[in-house]
């Protein structure tokens, strides 16, 4: 991971680089491309052992969010489109911003391979613990909370003390509106990890279908508590204030 001082670094490094090699430091969609090129440079220069472990991450038969291409001409153009009313030159400042939107935009076209991936296997590795709770995570995200509710159950019954799972089925009878077995499941959740009983969800050994880049829901005391806190926020207005209007 890189640290913010480091990034900045970067950035000041990729702006003298700039400077140097362009005639001109206007912003334009051509210079866009000159900022990746020069930033690839740099990133590559400055973060060696961290670039090393990215391509020695084990091989996966699913999309990989390091297959992004931010060089392409309809990259550039989005990534224009977006800053062009609000910087005429080249800055340090449009530097970071041009790598946040590209980091942003890489990620939202992954995620869109993702779920697609998940969706078209999920059914062919019933028996698949961490693939059915990956396909549960991406069903909770796009609302279909039955069908999630479906995955987690068959990864928690490989796996019948995962916080993360019990926390996951108290988020779907939540929004499926059983809400006294949503604050059940939330407590089971607490109390396995207050008595240091979870079980993380665990994959198998060197499975190629499992992303590098996977999108998970981790419970936490935190945020066990803080849905429990909204239950009895929700619980209190429906009593207090609709089920006398509703008499």
């Amino acid at each position: 991971m890189i640290s913010k001082s480091d990034l900045e670094k970067s950035i000041q490094e990729i702006y003298k680089l700039f400077l140097e090699r362009n005639v001109s430091n206007a912003f334009t969609l051509e210079s866009i491309n000159s900022i990746f090129e020069i930033g690839n440079e740099v990133f590559m220069r400055n973060n060696a052992e961290e670039i090393e472990k990215l391509y020695n991450r084990p091989k996966s038969e699913a999309p990989d969010l390091l297959d992004d291409e931010p060089f392409s001409f309809e990259r550039n153009i989005e990534i224009y489109k977006k800053l062009e009313n609000q910087f005429n030159e080249i800055t340090p400042e449009l530097i970071q911003r041009i790598f946040e939107l590209n980091s942003q935009l890489a990620w939202k076209d992954y995620k869109e391979k993702y779920i697609k991936y998940l969706q078209d296997i999920y059914k062919n590795h019933g028996d698949d613990e961490y693939i059915n709770y990956l396909a549960a995570v991406v069903f909770y995200e796009k609302k279909q909370y039955s069908e999630a509710l479906k995955c987690i159950n068959l990864a928690s019954s490989e796996n019948f003390s995962s916080a993360s799972y019990t926390f996951i089925k108290g988020l779907c009878m939540k929004q499926l509106g059983e809400l006294d077995i949503a604050r059940t499941y939330f407590y089971q959740a607490l109390f396995l990890i207050e008595l240091m009983q979870d079980t993380p969800p665990r994959r198998k050994k060197n499975s190629k279908i499992y992303p590098n880049f996977p999108v998970e829901i981790h419970a936490t005391v935190e945020g066990i508590r803080a849905e429990l806190k909204q239950l009895d926020k929700t619980e209190n207005i429906y009593q207090y204030e609709l089920l006398p209007l509703l008499k």
